[in-house]
């Protein structure tokens, strides 16, 4: 039998043994993703976006909200766009409620089976400490991504404010989005691009508008991408 021939034997071999093993093999495993940011970055209006942008193209998804942002959730829109939502109330998902995102994480996967969940915590919670959370709550091979959502508006401020506080936000992104872009002109879009730069090389940067839907597609392409 000559090496190559050989070669695809095994990995067909290999193949239906993972078959045998596991009966999901070769599926789409779930994706889990929090959108971080300080209250009124505009988080709310970006996972109502994504999730009914998402939901449109046959995708199951579940939100988990932490935060009353400054657009009310109403559940009968969310379930007449195919999403479901649950409140994590009276507390922040990484200190006195971190049972109850992980009891409520697997929940939903058993009940709901969602292709994603978005999770919007508080706006004073740390990413990375979610990200050890929600890692501990897996029970498959569910992807865990962080979206860091930057107000354009009020960025180059804060950092000279609370440098880090806003470097804690975007440190632990994979993506990091800066929000608000059609309320700044180049320049400050530029400004807030160092930042994000200088904090976090590794992070893929999109620019979008998520209340107009400006950049979101871009934003949808690197989340399935991720």
């Amino acid at each position: 039998m000559k090496r190559a021939n050989f070669l695809h034997y095994c990995f067909s071999i290999l193949q239906i043994w993972e078959n045998v093993k596991n009966p999901n093999y070769g599926e789409t495993s779930m994706i889990i993703c929090q959108i971080a940011g300080f209250l009124g970055s505009g988080k709310t209006t970006l996972l109502i976006r994504l999730g009914t942008a998402l939901s449109a193209k046959g995708k199951r998804v579940a939100i988990i909200v932490n935060e009353v942002g400054e657009v009310g959730v109403d559940g009968s829109v969310i379930d007449s766009s195919g999403l479901k939502s649950v409140e994590l109330a009276e507390g922040c998902i990484c200190c006195s409620l971190s049972g109850s995102l992980q009891h409520t994480l697997k929940q939903i996967k058993n009940d709901y089976d969602p292709d994603l969940i978005i999770i919007e915590p508080t706006g004073i919670a740390f990413p990375t400490k979610i990200v050890q959370l929600v890692r501990t709550a897996m029970v498959g091979e569910e992807r865990m991504i962080t979206i860091s959502l930057i107000d354009a508006f009020r960025a180059v401020n804060l950092f000279k404010e609370a440098e880090l506080f806003v470097s804690r936000q975007i440190a632990g992104a994979d993506i990091v989005a800066v929000n608000k872009i059609d309320a700044v002109d180049e320049d400050t879009i530029k400004e807030t691009e160092k930042i994000v730069k200088k904090v976090n090389r590794e992070a893929q940067i999109v620019f979008i508008s998520a209340k107009n839907g400006d950049g979101v597609d871009n934003l949808i392409k690197l989340l399935e991408a991720a």
